[in-house]
């Protein structure tokens, strides 16, 4: 499982928090694990392996979760590919924006 700690103290009532329990459900799937969110002041939940919110809090509200939670030791396509995917769109955004910038892109002017 992975457990997410937090304390979003700053950001209650600005939308920070389901933000954040928003990118922790992404995670769960990403990784095919149970997330456990432990908020101080912002929403604490347990969620499923396959992102859903199994239970929550509110916003500043203290509550004791109890849930039973899957654990597995599989990985997924996200675990065994890693970072590839990211780093190769980054560099390909990054040579474009040289290629751009090289006068790639320069304009052919007709003869009249």
């Amino acid at each position: 499982m992975i457990v997410v700690q937090t304390n979003n103290a700053t950001y209650n009532n600005t939308g920070q928090t389901e933000q954040q329990l928003a990118m922790s459900r992404l995670r769960a799937v990403e990784h095919g694990r149970a997330v456990l969110i432990a908020a101080t002041s912002g929403v604490s939940a347990v969620i499923t392996p396959d992102g859903a919110v199994q239970q929550r809090t509110g916003e500043m509200e203290q509550a004791v979760l109890n849930a039973v939670v899957p654990l597995r030791d599989g990985r997924t396509v996200a675990d065994r590919v890693g970072a590839a995917p990211e780093w190769t769109l980054a560099l390909g955004g990054v040579l474009a924006c040289a290629f751009a910038v090289a006068g790639g892109g320069r304009r052919v002017e007709r003869a009249a």
